[in-house]
């Protein structure tokens, strides 16, 4: 499990994030990539941070693993698409809307979402984490 989120919270079927802050940012190529000086967050295993490419409607949640690994997760509940929010006492992203839950890799645990969230293509570089958004 990813540990200490930072309490991050994201609610709300109309995509708005309540005290977990987005930024926007740019694809290049269909490549997003950031910088961990500018997002400090995804130094240390357990940091997370949430970012909407341009381009896509919802945003997705970049988890900094340990050995140089990351994972990114849409936050669009397969369900409704209603943006999820990760509970930080619990360990699992939640559903605001119809209460489906899923676990850091995006698994569907409880319903009524019955697939997972989707995982982006992603890689560390360096001090870079870079992520493919869909097309």
């Amino acid at each position: 499990m990813v540990c200490g989120g930072a309490g991050l919270l994201a609610a709300g079927c109309g995509g708005g994030m309540a005290g977990w802050e987005t930024r926007a940012v740019e694809p290049h190529s269909g490549v997003v990539e950031l910088d961990t000086g500018d997002y400090p967050e995804l130094v240390t295993p357990g940091g997370m941070v949430a970012v909407r490419p341009v381009g896509m409607r919802k945003p997705v949640l970049v988890m900094r693993l340990e050995h140089d690994q990351v994972r990114v997760l849409s936050l669009e509940c397969p369900h409704l698409g209603c943006v999820v929010r990760w509970d930080n006492e619990s360990q699992v992203l939640r559903c605001p809307c119809h209460g489906s839950r899923f676990d850091d890799t995006g698994r569907a645990l409880e319903g009524p979402a019955r697939s997972s969230l989707p995982e982006l293509e992603s890689q560390v570089f360096g001090t870079f984490v870079r992520f493919r958004v869909p097309s």
